[in-house]
C-alpha cells in the first residue's frame, strides 16, 4: 500500500513479466470489447509479457470465457483464464485429506473443480461433509442454502468462492455470491474461513502458480502487475498480496473515487485504458503538502480547494490523486475541500 503513485522508466510491459488482468470493465463490457483492449493485450504479449485473466465468476468454465475472448480476436487459451472456482477448489484441497466429502453449493464448474482436486462432491448435509464450499449460479435455491447451513451447524468447515455482494445482469444489478453467503452466515452465525475471490489475494497467488506450466517456478510478485477497474476488488487484492497494480478507467473506478481512495484501495499506476501497459508513467513529485507535480501538471491548495493546472488529462489526475491522498494521510483529510472536476473524457 502506498501514499502516492509510482513512476516507471519505461513501458509497464517491459517492467513486468505477468499481467493479472480482470475481465468485466477491463477487457469487455457486456458482449462488447472495451476500446483499445484487444490491441493493447496483443502488444503486451508480442513484447513478451504473459497475460492471464482473473475473474471472481465461479459459474463459467474457463473454456467458455476463453472462447468469448477469442471472439474479440484475442489469442486466448483455456488455461489463460483463472476463475474463483479453480482457486477455491485448490484452496480447500490443501486444507483437507484426499477423498474428503465436500458439500458443493454452486455450478457444475465448481463441482468439477472440487472433484478434480481429489475430493468427493456430496449434495446433502446427511452425507456428513467435512467442508462446505459455496459459489454462485442463477438457479441456486433455498434448499441448497439450507443444506449448507445444516452442514456448517454440524461442524463442517466453510469456504466460499467470492464475497461480491452484487452481480451485473442484463436487466440491472442482482444479488451476488456475497448476498447469498450472508444468508448462511445469518442462519449459522459462522463466517467463511477463506474466500478465493478478490479482494483476497489468493486469486493472484494461485494465478502465478497456474501460469507456471510444467512445474516452472512461478513468476515473482515483484514482476506481476494486477490490472483492474475496481478499487475494492482488483486493486485491494493487489495491495493485500503485495502486488503492484494498474487501475483503468473503463469500468467502475472514476477520477473522484481515485482521489478519495483510502490507502488499502490505492493503485500503483493509473491509466485511461489498457494502452497504459505500453506507456511510460511519469513519477509524481511532492513539493509540499498537497502540492504535487506530474509531468507539466501541478496541484495547489487554494482557500481549502484542491486545484490542478497544466499538463495532460492523465497527468492532472495523477497529480491530483497524490495531492488528495497527501491531505488524507498528513492533514485533516478531505472534509470541506473541493476536489478538481476531472472526468474520464478529460483523461
Amino acid at each position: 500500500m502506498t501514499g502516492s503513485l509510482k513512476g516507471s522508466d519505461g513501458p509497464l510491459l517491459d517492467r513486468y513479466s505477468l499481467a493479472l488482468v480482470d475481465l468485466d470493465g477491463v477487457v469487455y463490457r457486456g458482449g462488447e470489447a472495451v476500446d483499445h483492449a484487444v490491441e493493447s493485450i496483443d502488444a503486451a504479449r508480442s513484447a513478451g509479457m504473459s497475460v492471464v485473466y482473473t475473474t471472481n465468476n465461479s459459474s463459467r468454465y474457463p473454456r467458455v470465457v476463453a472462447e468469448q475472448l477469442r471472439g474479440y480476436g484475442l489469442d486466448a487459451a483455456d488455461g489463460d483464464v483463472i476463475t474463483s472456482s479453480m482457486v477455491a477448489a485448490r484452496m480447500v484441497a490443501r486444507e483437507l485429506e484426499p477423498q474428503s466429502p465436500v458439500l458443493v453449493i454452486g455450478a457444475d464448474h465448481l463441482r468439477d473443480e472440487v472433484a478434480g482436486q481429489g475430493l468427493v462432491v456430496v449434495n446433502d448435509a446427511r452425507d456428513h461433509p467435512v467442508a462446505v464450499i459455496q459459489g454462485w449460479y442463477p438457479t441456486l435455491s433455498w434448499h441448497e442454502l439450507a443444506e449448507a447451513s445444516y452442514a456448517i451447524e454440524s461442524g463442517a468447515r466453510y469456504f466460499v468462492t467470492n464475497r461480491d455482494l452484487t452481480i451485473p445482469r442484463e436487466q440491472g444489478i442482482a444479488p451476488g455470491c456475497g448476498s447469498l453467503i450472508a444468508a448462511v452466515i445469518a442462519a449459522t452465525g459462522m463466517e467463511p474461513e477463506s474466500s478465493a475471490g478478490k479482494p483476497e489475494s489468493a486469486m493472484y497467488d494461485e494465478a502465478r502458480v497456474l501460469a507456471a506450466h510444467d512445474g516452472q517456478t512461478p513468476v515473482g510478485r515483484d514482476l506481476c502487475l494486477a490490472v483492474g477497474d475496481r478499487l475494492d476488488t482488483d486493486i485491494e487484492a493487489g495491495n493485500r498480496g503485495g502486488y503492484d497494480s494498474l487501475v483503468v478507467l473503463t469500468g467502475v473506478a472514476d477520477a473522484r473515487a481515485l482521489m478519495c481512495a483510502p490507502r488499502h484501495l490505492r493503485p500503483t499506476f493509473v491509466s485511461r485504458d489498457l494502452r497504459g501497459l505500453a506507456q511510460t508513467h511519469p513519477r509524481p513529485t511532492r513539493r509540499s503538502l498537497a502540492r504535487w507535480s506530474c509531468g507539466d501538471a501541478v496541484t495547489r491548495l487554494q482557500d481549502g480547494d484542491l486545484e490542478v493546472a497544466g499538463g495532460t488529462g492523465i497527468d492532472r489526475l495523477r497529480a491530483a490523486c497524490c495531492a488528495a491522498w497527501d491531505l488524507m494521510d498528513n492533514a485533516d483529510g478531505l472534509e470541506g475541500a473541493r476536489l478538481p472536476d476531472i472526468t474520464v473524457e478529460d483523461v
